[in-house]
């Protein structure tokens, strides 16, 4: 029973997804039907009768007459056999034959889609014929006016083209050719030639009426305003070379007919109409010619350079040279007092040899100004060089000076530091004698010498002559850890001396009672009066701390209390 169940489910499914493919496969064939309907309707013969309204003879008839035949075969041969396939998909329905309907189907509409190009193609290149023949016959009338406008330009103006009229002429000449030329094609209907035609124009007229804007401000560049600045640049130049100034390396004649040249070869351009390059060579001469008036004014300026500078470079050397014989008696006498490096003594020597150099150099600058021989600019580029030098010199001569006075400087210095670490000392020897303690540990006693002896091994340093710095600095460096040391052990000996007395008198209090802390104060008594204050103080801890732990803070503490009431 079960599986009957199952089958007419499966029959009933089956039934039914048979009856809904077909009902959108008809669907299908609906709407291919009505884009075939809408492609028979579109407006190609409203279309196909605007081109009749051209001249039907030429590239428009050939092209009529290819349009009509491709609508009729649409009309009369793909339409009809799309309505066919359309027939023969129902009657494959009505047979179940679902696949080759949807086959079928599925060319049908690759042949209706190549249908609608074909069809839009059509609308296209009509509308654009009929639009080149609307847009032409409007430019056209402007292209006339513009003409007549160039043609009067040049007639009423013509001495502003110079030679470049007669080849304006001709171009204009050829423009009116083409005039002719649109006529002709638009008679014969070849109104997409007639466009080309009408476009060429366009763009030949516009080149040419830039070019009649350009000219005569490039001819009144060339033939007025360059050569006054040549002149002048002439001019100019002769005046400085009467006034004495030396521009040999300028070579401002052979430059100045350079420029010449390349303005005749612009007015060439001009006259050929190769406006763009004429354009270009200008904006590089004037390029050129402002070169050359920078190069006067900077041998104007080089020489007012040279007569300011050339008195204050030579009070400079003066001056430094002054500078530099102070200093070498100044090294004479600290040579006497203190031992100079080699290094130090070799860059003096050095210094002076830079400065003779340097005043020599000066001298042959002075001379070849004085004999009017040589270019300002060339002076100015050496005496900038030599300021340089001199300022490098003044910096290398105020180091060594500055060396000088740092090494009495260093002097006084290391003496403060000795007159510091010798009341370092006395105030350690202070404390000991304040302290009362019954007597010093054998290796204080030691270091105590040791460091006295580094202090008078740093006064001795210091009445050496020549006065050695570098080795002053190093005894000073080794009594200062031997002062800082011992005053170190000497407040850490009598805090430890007076912390093992307060200790030992705090555990008292035990002895009686405790025979170990008797016998262990006993070692620490010992151990004080024998003054090892360290150990004593570590024996009287140990021992107080067995009976009584925490004794030894509070015996700090009552220390440190009794000493911030005598502070």
């Amino acid at each position: 029973m079960g599986i009957v169940w199952v089958i007419l489910l499966l029959a009933a499914g089956a039934i039914g997804y048979n009856h809904l493919r077909r009902k959108r496969m008809y669907r299908e064939i609906d709407g291919l039907e009505e884009w075939k309907i809408r492609l028979m309707n579109e407006p190609v013969p409203d279309e196909l009768a605007k081109v009749k309204q051209l001249n039907m003879t030429g590239e428009t008839e050939q092209l009529f007459e290819r349009w009509r035949q491709q609508w009729d075969d649409i009309v009369a041969v793909k339409l009809p056999n799309v309505e066919e396939q359309l027939f023969d998909a129902e009657t494959l329905l009505d047979k179940y034959r679902y696949r080759k309907a949807h086959r079928l189907l599925g060319q049908t509409a690759d042949a209706l889609r190549r249908v609608e190009e074909e069809i839009q193609q059509i609308i296209c290149e009509v509308n654009e014929l009929i639009g080149s023949e609307e847009q032409s016959r409007v430019e056209i009338e402007e292209l006339r006016t513009a003409h007549r406008e160039a043609k009067k330009t040049l007639l009423a103006y013509r001495y502003t083209f110079g030679a470049a009229a007669d080849l304006l002429d001709v171009r204009l000449a050829e423009a009116e050719k083409q005039f002719q030329l649109f006529a002709e094609l638009t008679e014969a209907g070849n109104y997409l030639a007639a466009r080309d035609v009408v476009l060429a124009l366009k763009q030949e007229l516009n080149r040419l009426a830039a070019m009649m804007e350009d000219i005569p401000a490039l001819l009144g560049e060339c033939q007025t305003s360059l050569p006054a600045q040549l002149a002048e640049l002439a001019d100019g130049y002769r005046e400085m070379e009467q006034s004495g100034y030396i521009l040999d390396h300028l070579d401002i004649e052979r430059a100045l007919a350079e420029k010449q040249e390349k303005i005749q070869r612009c007015l060439a351009m001009i006259g050929e109409l190769r406006i763009e390059e004429a354009k270009q060579m200008l904006a590089g001469l004037k390029e050129e010619i402002e070169a050359l008036y920078d190069s006067l004014e900077q041998e104007v300026l080089a020489h007012q350079y040279v007569q300011t500078e050339m008195p204050r470079i030579g009070g400079m050397l003066e001056e430094l040279a002054a500078a530099a014989k102070e200093t070498g008696a100044e090294a004479l006498f600290v040579q006497q007092s203190y031992h100079l490096p080699p290094g130090d003594v070799e860059k003096y020597r050095s210094i002076e040899k830079q400065l003779h150099q340097l005043q020599k150099r000066f001298w042959l600058i002075h001379d070849r100004a004085a004999e009017a021989k040589t270019a300002y600019s060339l002076l100015r580029e050496e005496l900038e060089q030599l300021t340089s030098q001199i300022d490098m010199m003044k910096e290398e001569h105020e180091q060594f000076r500055r060396m000088l006075q740092t090494l009495r400087k260093d002097e006084l210095i290391a003496r403060e530091k000795l007159d510091d670490m010798r009341k370092m000392l006395s105030e350690a020897v202070r404390l000991v004698q304040k302290s009362r303690l019954p007597g010093l540990p054998e290796s204080y006693s030691h270091e105590l010498a040791e460091a006295k002896t580094s202090l008078q091994a740093v006064a001795a340093r210091l009445e050496e002559k020549p006065l050695h710095m570098p080795a002053v600095d190093g005894a000073l460096e080794e009594a200062k850890a031997a002062v800082e040391r011992l005053h170190e052990r000497t407040v850490e000996m009598i805090e430890q001396a007076a912390l093992a007395e307060r200790t030992i008198q705090y555990g008292n209090r035990y002895r009686r009672r405790y025979p170990e802390v008797h016998k262990g104060l006993e070692e620490a008594e010992f151990l004080f009066r024998h003054y090892d204050y360290e150990e004593a103080l570590r024996q009287a801890v140990a021992t107080v701390e067995k009976v009584e732990p925490g004794a030894f803070d509070r015996v700090r503490q009552l220390w440190q209390a009794d000493n911030d009431q005598q502070s």
